[in-house]
């Protein structure tokens, strides 16, 4: 009796061990299962391209880096896509007018502006996400006929993310509706 009472004991002290170990090992399960959400949950980022003219002839690269038109744009057109294969990011914008005109071209990822500038009457702006290396070509104003002089400088570049160039040579990211500028660069 005295020996199935020791086994009996031995059992008991066991239990609490055995039942610790179950709660650690199923603990264990569930971080991985975490991990894993976590992963999946792992936001993409998404670039756009932003472009204010009027009257003007807009190309670019899609998500699937294909050349798509976008014919007599008039005010602001926008277009995003996600940035999963996204390598590289080109837009041209020309006018279809013969009189001078604005064009503020931009490209913004996560709704911040990394490139872009006010040009005159054609724009190229080139961007390669994977490298950083960018470039950007655009027409300068130079007054025709019969229009009084201005120096074409005057104006900056604006969009929803204001635009204005801040003095480390960064834009501005304040977000400013009807695309102005924000109230520290009238």
């Amino acid at each position: 009796m005295k020996k199935n009472y020791k086994t009996k004991n031995n059992t008991s002290r066991l239990v609490p061990l055995l039942f610790f170990l179950l709660v650690v090992f199923c603990s264990a399960c569930s971080k991985k299962s975490q991990e894993i959400e976590q992963i999946i949950k792992t936001k993409t980022d998404i670039y756009s391209y932003e472009v204010t003219c009027n009257a003007c002839e807009i190309q670019f690269l899609d998500r699937n880096n294909n050349t798509k038109k976008v014919i007599n744009n008039n005010g602001k057109w926008s277009y995003s896509f996600d940035g999963a294969d996204a390598a590289e990011l080109k837009i041209n914008v020309i006018t279809t007018s013969s009189a001078y005109q604005n064009i503020n071209a931009y490209i913004l990822k996560n709704n911040e502006v990394i490139y872009g500038e006010l040009g005159y009457n054609n724009f190229e702006l080139l961007y390669n996400v994977k490298s950083g290396q960018r470039s950007m070509a655009y027409g300068s104003y130079s007054p025709g006929p019969g229009v009084p002089g201005s120096n074409g400088g005057n104006t900056k570049p604006t969009s929803s993310l204001c635009g204005a160039k801040n003095k480390t040579g960064g834009y501005c990211q304040r977000v400013v509706s009807g695309g102005g500028r924000c109230w520290q660069h009238r």
